[in-house]
């Protein structure tokens, strides 16, 4: 069997982006990253959100007070931390499909907290993860 052959059998995110799955990664967290950058600036940040929980009681305020807490508990850096060393444990037990999914996954979390308030844990996180993804190959 050639050493292509091999390649061609493989299924799921390999399949997908071949030797370019830290790319793939790096695409996931920028396209979090811009969703993250639309929740800041539409959901979170505007006076008028703030404003419309203190004048009544709107359905979301309690989801938007939910999401503050969390971001301000580092929520989303220490998700994404977790996630990274998951996938660093679960590839050193030699399981490269799982491992990938949960960097896929952490990289996802680290790009939505990068823009959220939570530059501390999350850019480690989607480093570690990244090179998880590099190994995994």
């Amino acid at each position: 069997m050639a050493a292509g052959q091999g390649e061609a059998a493989r299924s799921g995110v390999a399949a997908l982006w071949g030797d370019a799955r830290p790319l793939g990664g790096l695409l996931a967290c920028a396209a979090s990253f811009g969703a993250g950058f639309l929740v800041r600036y539409q959901f979170v940040e505007p006076e008028a959100m703030g404003a419309a929980c203190e004048r009544g009681n709107p359905w979301w305020c309690p989801l938007r007070t939910g999401f503050i807490m969390f971001t301000e508990w580092n929520g989303f850096g220490w998700l994404a931390l977790a996630l990274a060393v998951a996938a660093i444990v679960t590839l050193a037990t030699g399981k490269r499909g799982g491992a990938r999914w949960i960097a896929f996954l952490g990289l996802i979390v680290a790009g939505f907290g990068m823009i959220l308030y939570n530059n501390t844990m999350s850019v480690p996180a989607a480093i570690l993860a990244l090179i998880c993804l590099i190994r995994a190959r």
